[in-house]
């Protein structure tokens, strides 16, 4: 497995270009949970907190597809078109035709959670959030259980790429994961959180080269690289609320599913807060670095004795610095507030041991990092 620094390293965070892209709402129905996509561009949203599958045309016309469940979560397509959901508290999945006929119905254990389609086959692969599992359920029916590892906590998202690599994201620890052939998971990373009353992972979702994960207590929506370790970037949201508009403006409420459409470009994510289906179009996939924005500076670095630390606030507000050990010790924090948008900011560190360690400094707005060798 790789090597797992403290997850503060995670803030090395960049902020998106977002020129073109924007944010808008279907409105109708209820939705708040898992999403999938037909291949004519049908839009299907589970009501985890209710008994629902709805279905959005491409052009927002809403209508209930399918009725009747205890907690629909996950949902998935195979190659003929056929919905997967999974029925979490009944711990069944069941697989439907193209006109809502329930065709298929698989017990299972565990509250199944997520789902996705293999990467090569029709063969489905699913979490089960109170089992901590992952397992594969053929055409057939037949279940197998592909990895208990230890560190799935939790697992509700999971995604697949185009070389058919399966990655899992934990609903209760936020931290997402690779599976190998034998079932083993390799850290990626761990989203931050604001706390709230979810301070959790929704769902994740694979394109253009990206993980995209939301975390639902902090109303935001993150990139994540999946070839590196702690590679995060804040795609999207910031206070909570319902605003569309430039994808910079725009505000979510408690977001929950996400799937990523290569074939538009688009990202469909669903509010848990409001029950609404957000639309983000003409995703950007250029990044550049906020720390470049923010002018942060540390110096100097590695340091002796006095650690100089400088930034420029994008608007007066209150800014908070820690700086934490690489096992995740907090072990200086100042809290202030710049009334001029402009910080010089001085440490001490002559009694400090030598060693490595992760500065952050992070507003209601924004988040930054940078790593710190006496």
């Amino acid at each position: 497995m790789k090597s797992i620094f403290f997850t503060v390293a995670l803030l090395f965070m960049t902020s998106v270009l977002t020129n073109a892209q924007t944010v808008s709402t279907f409105t109708g129905g209820t939705p708040d949970d898992g999403i999938a996509l037909d291949s004519n561009g049908n839009i299907y949203c589970s009501n985890y907190v209710g008994d629902t599958v709805y279905k959005f045309t491409p052009t927002g016309d809403v209508s209930s597809f399918i009725t009747g469940l205890v907690t629909p979560n996950g949902l998935a397509f195979n190659s003929n078109d056929e919905l997967y959901v999974c029925d979490g508290q009944a711990n069944i999945i069941y697989k439907y035709d193209n006109n809502g006929n329930q065709l298929e119905t698989y017990p299972t254990s565990g509250h199944p959670s997520g789902i996705v389609k293999s990467h090569n086959s029709d063969t489905m692969i699913f979490t089960q959030f109170l089992g901590n599992s992952i397992n594969s359920l053929a055409p057939d029916g037949t279940i197998i259980q592909l990895s208990t590892d230890v560190a799935l906590n939790g697992p509700v998202g999971i995604a697949t790429d185009a070389s058919g690599t399966i990655y899992i994201g934990n609903y209760t620890d936020r931290k997402i994961y690779s599976m190998d052939a034998s079932g083993t998971l390799a850290y990626i990373a761990q989203l931050p959180t604001d706390g709230g009353s979810l301070p959790n992972l929704g769902f994740i979702s694979y394109g253009g080269g990206f993980l995209w994960g939301t975390t639902m207590g902090s109303d935001k929506v993150y990139r994540i690289n999946p070839n590196e370790v702690n590679d995060i970037a804040l795609y999207a949201g910031n206070v909570q609320g319902s605003d569309d508009g430039p994808l910079q403006d725009a505000t979510f409420n408690t977001p929950n599913g996400i799937l990523f459409d290569e074939t538009s470009n688009t990202i469909y994510i669903t509010d848990f807060g409001t029950k609404d289906l957000r639309i983000i179009s003409d995703v950007t996939l250029d990044v550049e670095d906020f720390r470049t924005s923010l002018n942060l500076v540390v110096y100097p670095n590695p340091v002796k004795d006095s650690l100089e630390v400088t930034f420029s606030l994008p608007m007066t507000s209150n800014y908070q610095l820690e700086v934490y050990t690489v096992l995740g010790e907090l072990i200086y924090q100042a809290v202030d507030r710049s009334n001029n948008n402009m910080v010089n900011h001085k440490i001490d560190m002559s009694n400090w041991s030598r060693g490595t360690y992760f500065l952050k400094v992070k507003s209601r707005s924004f988040s930054a990092a940078e790593k710190i060798v006496k």
